[in-house]
């Protein structure tokens, strides 16, 4: 008897083993070595075709958007997002007109579950471009196989990080692909090319091999797709195009070293020196995430480059987007060419002096011409980046000034990678508290929090800023208000012009009319000059450390990339007047634009800041502008020269007063309480998708 049950026993415990190996290690038997290898989707000369069931083939055109499981009051990696949203998500996205999806990483098994269903319940199916992650030859071969598993509804995650995850749904008939890495490091690349020993010089596979001069990374890259598509032949007897990530930063151009140095361009990966052999029937595909880089990268090319692209370069059409960018890629490569990422920000601030902030409109027709030009010149598709704003991002001249660990749980206005999706999150469960549109019907007696003069203030606030209503008569574009806000109790300003506040005030809110209203701060308390005053004008700002109190109201400015390029001769001098050059620049990031900020108004305007009504102004000010470290909390920022940078320090009240004209002001409190974890919004489709629809849609 004992025997009997130590037999069972084993023989329970080599079943579970072969099936957690079959499940999730990847391990398997083939049991049909001689079995014929399908691709029912192939690189095709420049463009990715379908085989139909009776053997014909049909070109696509991928017209897609990028998804993640982000949704506010999470971090991505929570995979907060379930399958109701997904599906809803689909629906939305079929109706725009698009017919495919990019997810740069594995998505939870929610999100394969809801294709699997939506694609077997519509009409028309969404195709999926699916993309991996990883840093090596290991992370990258080990992530594709979880993949391949995935998708073919063979993977249990026992160990994950939202626990067990169990991927049964077969999704493979609608996956066009895989993209082999998202974001490359550049420095990682070139310690890769010249330092890692365990990289080779060459590889030649069954279904891939190196062409001669490809680099280091590009063999290990040659050496993951041969893996990858081995696996995939062998345990499902089907292949499908695969390719890299590439960006105007890492593709196959050579500048010259004055002008790589000083973009910032010094590795080169070139999807041509990755080599399909006969047995990868699917082939091969070059993958870019487009973004604006320089518009004369013609320019700067090394001699022997241009000499090589003359053929090109002297019949580059010009006219298409960043100077013709997209016609070079689409005539130099022999395979199909795909977008895996292009957008454009409807956030308040930007980056760049070259790219201002777009209202949603623009950022449609922006998105829209986009399209068109991927299209017209040959590429094999294209997908928005994103298709839902993804609060978790930050952005490089913003990320200093908020807690890095609950950005999630407020939508930063301020943040321009905040604001890239087709859909908003607005706060609110079915609608937004306010809405700048002159109208004061949100408004009640318990927002009074301020009254003087015959003038009324008051406040409420949401997940995007500080609202204000202020009535009163002579409240009209011709008349000038000043509104002294104190935030934090450490550093302050008594007075302004012919004003006096009663207490020490951090921001001066003036209303002048619809094109000269702006928010000013003290200057001890204007963030951009503590952390890139020094970056803007080579001087370190604590050698010029403001007064504490009664330090000038200047304008809140943003620093921004300068996009000047100097010419090699001067840029081997680098005198200052060069280095001056170079410097970053700065935004007026407290101009407020006046426009009506109601959703459902025709003349809706996303940027819009405040509005006029009869004797009334609706104001919204976003948190970031009000210098907030995490307004789910209420943190300020603290005194940056006692804390050597940001830090926050909690607030249980700011101060607000109002004037018409000179003399004393009195200010009165705000009581903020703050919503911590407790995050409620509502969806909302922004003006570009439906401009997109109107492109898409037939």
């Amino acid at each position: 008897m004992l025997k009997y049950l130590i037999a069972v026993l084993l023989i329970v415990v080599l079943a579970l083993g072969a099936f957690y190996a079959h499940f999730s290690r990847s391990v398997f038997i083939d049991f049909r070595p001689n079995a014929p290898v399908t691709a029912v989707f192939r690189a095709d000369g420049d463009a990715i075709v379908h085989q139909n069931s009776d053997g014909s083939t049909v070109p696509l055109t991928l017209r897609g958007v990028e998804m993640t499981p982000s949704v506010p009051g999470n971090m991505a990696w929570d995979f907060a997002a379930g399958m109701s949203d997904y599906l809803r998500w689909f629906g939305y996205i079929d109706a725009m007109g698009a017919n495919a999806i990019y997810v740069p990483n594995i998505m939870n098994s929610d999100f394969y579950s809801a294709l699997y269903q939506f694609n077997t319940t519509n009409e028309r199916p969404l195709l999926l471009l699916q993309g991996v992650d990883g840093h090596d030859y290991n992370s990258l071969t080990s992530a594709l196989k979880e993949a391949i598993d995935i998708i073919h509804g063979q993977r249990i995650n026992f160990f994950g990080g939202t626990g067990v995850e169990i991927f049964l749904s077969n999704i493979s008939p609608w996956v066009v692909g895989f993209v082999v890495g998202a974001d490359w490091n550049p420095d990682t690349i070139v310690f890769m090319n010249h330092f890692d020993p365990t990289m080779s010089d060459s590889f030649e596979g069954e279904f891939f091999s190196s062409a001669e001069g490809a680099s280091r990374f590009e063999v290990m890259l040659a050496q993951v797709m041969d893996h990858a598509t081995a696996y995939e032949s062998s345990r499902f007897k089907t292949q499908r195009p695969i390719g890299f990530l590439s960006s105007p930063t890492l593709d196959f151009l050579e500048y010259a070293p004055a002008y790589a140095t000083q973009l910032r361009k010094y590795v080169q990966l070139d999807p041509e020196n990755i080599l399909p052999s006969e047995s990868m029937v699917a082939g091969t595909f070059a993958a870019y995430r487009l973004f604006h880089f320089t518009e004369d990268f013609t320019d700067y090319l090394t001699p022997s480059q241009q000499e090589a692209l003359a053929p090109i370069l002297e019949n580059l059409d010009r006219s298409c987007m960043f100077n013709g960018y997209l016609d070079l890629l689409a005539q130099y490569h022999s395979m199909p060419v795909i977008a895996t990422g292009f957008g454009f920000s409807s956030g308040r601030a930007p980056q760049r002096m070259d790219e201002p902030p777009l209202t949603e409109r623009e950022q449609g027709e922006a998105l829209a011409r986009t399209a068109m030009q991927i299209e017209e010149r040959g590429w094999a598709g294209g997908f928005i980046s994103t298709w839902q704003d993804t609060w978790e991002r930050r952005t490089w001249n913003t990320a200093f000034s908020s807690d890095p660990w609950r950005y999630h749980y407020w939508h930063n206005l301020q943040s321009a990678d905040q604001g890239y999706g087709l859909m908003a999150f607005e706060p609110g469960r079915h609608a937004r508290p306010v809405l700048i549109d002159g109208n004061a019907n949100e408004w009640v007696d318990t927002h009074l929090v301020h009254e003087y003069n015959g003038l009324r203030v008051y406040a409420q606030y949401s997940l995007h800023g500080l609202y204000l209503l202020i009535r009163g008569e002579g409240v009209n574009p011709q008349n000038t208000l000043y509104l002294p806000i104190d935030v934090t109790p450490n550093s302050g300003t008594s007075a302004f012009r012919n004003l006096q506040f009663d207490r020490p005030s951090d921001f001066l809110l003036i209303l002048s009319g619809e094109y000269e209203s702006r928010l000013l701060v003290n200057q001890r308390y204007h963030a951009t000059y503590q952390r890139f005053y020094e970056e803007m004008t080579g001087i370190n700002p604590f050698t010029r450390v403001p007064r504490q109190w009664n330090s000038d109201f200047v304008p809140i400015t943003l620093a921004l990339q300068n996009t000047a390029i100097v010419d090699a001769d001067l840029f081997t001098d680098l005198a200052e007047d060069v280095r001056d050059m170079l410097r970053l620049q700065s935004w007026d990031t407290g101009v407020l634009t006046h426009g009506i900020g109601n959703p459902a108004s025709p003349d809706f305007n996303s940027l819009s800041d405040f509005f006029f009504g009869e004797n009334l102004v609706e104001i919204r000010l976003p948190w970031m502008l009000l210098n907030f470290f995490d307004p789910s909390t209420m943190q300020v920022h603290d005194d940056y020269y006692v804390r050597f940078g940001v830090e926050g320090i909690r607030v249980q009240e700011i101060y607000i007063g109002v004037a018409m004209e000179g003399g004393e002001v009195p200010m009165s409190p705000i009581p903020l309480r703050g919503w911590r974890n407790t995050v409620e919004v509502h969806e909302r489709l922004k003006q570009s998708y439906f401009i997109m629809q109107e492109i898409w849609g037939d």
